[in-house]
């Protein structure tokens, strides 16, 4: 019997291949098919994009794909422009510094600090005078003037006491008049030249104005050095007289002239005027009347004079504000204290000489002194203000161009009526400022009044000469009174 032999494994895995190939070629086509559906699909899934749409109309992302965040949108901040503030009580913006053109008013954006120049600094015709200049204020004087040392301050100030845009103008405009009409020597004016250069003086001073100052600075120095040299030629005597007054006008002199330089001190501690003001000082005093008030030539006996014992007033307390200790100083303003209580009239204001020759316009000078010093809202002070107020609405209208017009009264009343506060200031400053700044020449000074006859008469309705000097000063040291000296309580 034969033997069957096996089958190689290629021989037989082809026999059955031969067997079933109608199978496997039906399943070789089902693969490549599902392999084509499958790349389809693939495709699509990668290139088409989502098919649904939101409400909005915004496609939906698929749940794979992290959603982007919106895009930022600008926010509209309202944007706020600074104002300056527009009030009749009180409001104002303020002048930081000094510009070239009188009538630009800018608000800065941050506030300088007034202080004494570096000698590094400083041109060398200020060099010298650097040297022995201090650092700040004297002791009383910080309070006082603190108004006055920097932009910040001043503009608070302002603010407070219901100063205005045009009244700082005004101001800066008629600085400007002074700096073009200033002597070739730094005095002002050939009338009169010691008072009215004081009272330049004071008006720079009452800004702020130093000699390190951009653009009144070299003004105040020379107006300074000229105090200096003639105190020194005439041994303190500010008439620049060797001997006697030199007639009536020299007491004022004597007084105005004690002012600037006990204020430039007490603003720079300027050891180079000590000298000078001390021996000024000392004068004033040793002048003083039985009476408590000081008159013409510095006569000790008979009745004093209240419009000059005003000025010497002015005088000792700058003086005091120093914190030099002049001796006699604060006792000799004690004792006009008594002259201005027996000055005072029934009806508040005070007499020419004593309660002799009542004037309206002494009013503001016995109000203001008394309080200035005593710093007490008394019977005198308030019956004082009383007086100012009501004249004012009545009798004698605060009117530029009135026939009853009066800038020296003006002048006390304006500082007595700040010093008082309350509606007596509210009152004053509505009536005062609108009428000097809208009167205030286009040059910067202002015009003549129209009516003579009363204290500084001449001079106020003086075309030419010294009126012009004059008038322009008191306007401006009114004009500064919302920062020049802020009412304290006595130093």
């Amino acid at each position: 019997m034969d033997t069957l032999q096996p089958q190689p494994f290629s021989k037989r895995l082809q026999a059955r291949i031969a067997a079933s190939r109608f199978f496997t070629f039906s399943l070789l086509i089902h693969v490549v098919i599902v392999v084509m559906g499958g790349s389809v699909v693939l495709f699509k899934h990668y290139s088409e994009p989502p098919d649904f749409t939101a409400e909005g109309g915004e496609g939906l992302v698929s749940q794979e794909v992290q959603a982007q965040p919106p895009a930022e949108q600008e926010q509209s901040t309202p944007t706020v422009a600074p104002v300056t503030p527009q009030v009749e009580t009180p409001q104002l913006s303020v002048i930081a510094s000094t510009t070239p053109t009188a009538t630009s008013f800018t608000m800065p954006t941050a506030a300088p600090v007034i202080k004494a120049p570096s000698a590094t600094t400083a041109p060398p015709d200020v060099a010298a005078m650097v040297k022995t200049m201090g650092k700040g204020m004297a002791n009383g004087a910080v309070g006082a003037m603190g108004g006055r040392i920097g932009g910040k301050a001043r503009m608070e100030a302002m603010q407070k006491m219901g100063g205005k845009e045009a009244s700082e103008k005004a101001v800066k405009a008629g600085l400007a008049w002074l700096k073009d009409h200033q002597n070739e020597d730094g005095s002002w004016s050939n009338e009169d030249k010691p008072g009215l250069t004081g009272l330049a003086i004071l008006c720079f001073l009452g800004h702020g104005e130093l000699p390190e100052s951009p653009e009144f600075g070299p003004t105040v120095k020379k107006g300074i050095d000229w105090l200096i040299d003639r105190g020194h030629e005439f041994n303190g005597r500010m008439s620049l007289t060797k001997d006697g007054w030199g007639g009536n006008q020299g007491v004022y002199h004597q007084a105005i002239c004690s002012y600037a330089m006990g204020e430039y001190y007490s603003m720079t501690q300027d050891d180079r005027i000590k000298d000078v003001l001390t021996k000024a000082v000392q004068l004033i005093v040793a002048g003083q009347g039985k009476d408590g008030g000081w008159q013409y030539g510095y006569k000790l006996d008979g009745t004093s004079d209240t419009s000059v014992t005003g000025w010497q007033v002015q005088a000792l307390k700058a003086a005091h504000l120093t914190g030099l200790a002049f001796p006699g100083v604060d006792e000799a303003l004690d004792k006009c204290m008594i002259y201005f209580k027996d000055a005072q009239t029934a009806e508040g204001t005070f007499g020419y000489h004593g309660k002799n020759e009542e004037r309206w316009s002494l009013a503001g000078v016995g109000t203001l002194c008394t309080y200035f010093w005593k710093q007490d809202k008394d019977k005198l002070v308030r019956e004082g203000i009383k007086y100012i107020i009501e004249k004012s609405k009545k009798d004698f209208p605060v009117e530029y161009k009135s026939d009853k017009s009066d800038l020296y009264a003006w002048y006390y009343d304006t500082q007595a009526c700040l010093m008082y506060g309350g509606d007596a200031w509210n009152r004053w400053n509505r009536m005062f400022q609108d009428e000097l700044v809208n009167n205030q020449s286009k040059d910067g000074s202002w015009p003549p009044l129209p009516a003579a006859n009363r204290p500084g008469g001449g001079l106020q309705v003086k075309a030419d000469g010294g009126g012009p000097f004059y008038r322009t000063e008191l306007c401006i040291l009114m004009l500064e009174v919302y920062y020049r000296y802020m009412p304290v309580n006595k130093v």
